[in-house]
C-alpha cells in the first residue's frame, strides 16, 4: 500500500498519534512471534515461579499493592 510519508508528516501531532494508534490496533496480537529475548524472559520467570510458587502474588495483590502506592 502506497503513502506519501511527507503528506504524514504534515499531519498535526494529535492526528499522528491517532493514526499511528489505529494502526498498532489493526495488528493482530496472534500475528506477533514473540521474540527469543520475551521467550527466555517467560521461561526465566515460569521456572522461578516453579521453584519457589509463594514468592509471587495473584493479580488482586499486585493491584493493590501498585494502587496503594501510586494512587491508580
Amino acid at each position: 500500500m502506497p503513502y506519501n510519508k511527507e503528506e504524514l508528516l504534515k499531519l498535526s501531532v494529535e492526528e499522528r498519534i491517532k493514526l499511528a494508534e489505529e494502526l498498532w490496533e489493526s495488528v493482530d496480537e496472534e500475528q506477533l512471534p514473540a521474540t527469543d529475548v520475551e521467550i527466555s524472559i517467560a521461561e526465566e520467570r515460569y521456572e522461578a515461579y516453579i521453584k519457589n510458587p509463594k514468592d509471587g502474588m495473584s493479580w488482586e495483590e499486585f493491584r493493590k499493592k501498585i494502587n496503594d502506592k501510586y494512587g491508580f
